[in-house]
């Protein structure tokens, strides 16, 4: 949203306190500061910040900023008193609050603390939302995409209303495949939330679940402990119980279910769960999201259940860190694109925006330039333009309408500034889009396209 305050790229705790203090300047007392995109990892410290590095600057406003994954977040103390968090919180159920060696928190929320917090702030309205999905959607159709697997946040309700009161003005000029979050399970259970819009333009699909967290802040699920915090093995949010429950509820639902799960450890976990309920035949197409550590084993699995996967290429060219997290052994089943393809998965293209940039072209060349640690698993251009093409159409159900360019298919096109079937990996990045066209309608032309 563009009301939240941009922390990519500060490179250290002072850069934060900066961003912060001119953002805390412009709004008035009371009112909620988001902000989202700090990264440790990026920091001249090398550590996470805390409530008493912003305190001083923020006595009288709530604040809430979002590491670069969305696991982590840091609060001062004025939305810890608001959010009725304190001393006594203690860390359980996938929920982690940190606290310092005395037992005074610090801050930092992790998981699905992170998740239950956000679902007690509401500090926007209804027309500012609907004005932010327009401005982002303007964004993914000025980068040629013409579909989105948008996944609603903990204020779902709010965001639902927004989009399908846009649709209904027929504002939307893009295609919206849509994921509630767990708790949207009932009211997809109740006959009045129920509400079909089949049309084409805008779906409900299902539910996102997040079986762990991110390799970045050591949340991620692994079978083995981090190379660099060998007590840590990360966070499973759910037991494999609870995660077939869900998956067993969505799918009498006629719902699909992606599962978060990026460490090996919540791989496996979502892999036995989804064979658990579909017996070898997932006709909802549950899948997994991200899938980032995972093994010849698992891929086989993978194979042998219909389980599809969405994957994030520039995860592998973001991720710097990835030897001190998990040591060379591990590095060869980090991001394996090319395994995934090859052992038959339907595995599909996404940005994680705004975790990675949105723009799939940027996507195609990180997977064809792939980590200099697995140069095995780099794809050709026809590889990576069938993960956010004919692939991406099969993980949303739009196999028989979207994905090619063929006769009786719908008419959404986009059309670049350059010939990209056999272009250099090193000069794919530069490629522009000329035009973005959904439903025969132009949704984004380049400056001077009829």
């Amino acid at each position: 949203m563009r009301r939240i305050l941009d922390l990519t790229g500060t490179s250290n705790v002072t850069a934060l306190r900066l961003r912060l203090f001119a953002k805390v300047n412009k709004v008035p007392k009371g009112e909620w500061v988001i902000g989202r995109g700090w990264d440790q990892e990026g920091f001249t410290e090398r550590r996470y910040p805390s409530r008493d590095d912003i305190d001083d600057l923020t006595r009288d406003n709530p604040v809430f900023l979002t590491r670069v994954c969305g696991h982590v977040a840091l609060l001062n103390s004025v939305a810890m008193n608001q959010l009725g968090i304190d001393d006594g919180s203690t860390s359980e159920e996938g929920s982690v609050f940190e606290k310092d060696s005395r037992g005074r928190l610090t801050g930092i929320i992790k998981e699905r603390a992170v998740e239950e917090a956000l679902g007690e702030i509401r500090p926007w309205n209804d027309e500012l939302i609907e004005a932010d999905i327009l401005a982002g959607e303007y964004e993914a159709a000025k980068n040629g995409l013409t579909s989105l697997h948008c996944i609603l946040s903990s204020n779902y309700e709010q965001e639902l209303k927004a989009l399908l009161s846009l649709h209904a003005k027929g504002e939307l000029a893009l295609r919206y495949r849509i994921y509630l979050p767990v708790a949207g399970l009932e009211k997809l259970e109740e006959g009045e939330s129920r509400q079909r819009v089949d049309d084409g333009m805008l779906k409900i699909l299902g539910v996102k679940v997040y079986a762990d967290g991110s390799l970045g802040a050591r949340t991620a699920a692994l079978r083995e402990p981090y190379s660099d915090d060998p007590t840590n093995s990360g966070v499973l949010r759910y037991t494999g119980e609870e995660l077939e429950e869900i998956l067993r509820k969505a799918d009498s639902l006629g719902k699909q279910v992606l599962i978060h799960a990026i460490g090996d450890a919540a791989v496996s976990q979502a892999i036995d769960a989804i064979e658990s309920i579909t017996r070898g035949k997932n006709e909802r197409r549950h899948r997994i999201e991200h899938c980032s550590l995972c093994n010849g084993e698992m891929i086989t699995r993978l194979k042998e259940a219909g389980i599809g996967v969405c994957v994030q290429p520039h995860f592998a060219i973001s991720d710097t860190w990835a030897l001190e997290r998990l040591g060379e052994g591990r590095l060869r089943w980090l991001y394996p694109l090319k395994s995934l393809l090859k052992g038959g998965v339907t595995a599909s293209g996404g940005s994680d925006a705004p975790v990675e940039p949105v723009n799939p072209i940027l996507g195609m060349w990180a997977a064809m330039v792939g980590a200099d640690y697995s140069p095995e698993e780099r794809l050709d251009v026809h590889e990576a333009l069938r993960l956010y093409t004919k692939n991406a159409a099969l993980n949303g159900f739009d196999e028989g309408n979207l994905g090619e360019i063929r006769e009786g298919f719908l008419a959404d096109l986009t059309i670049l500034d350059s010939d990209i079937r056999n272009i250099h990996p090193a000069m794919l990045r530069k490629v522009g889009v000329a035009a973005t066209v959904v439903n025969g309608q132009v949704a984004y032309s380049y400056e001077g396209l009829p």
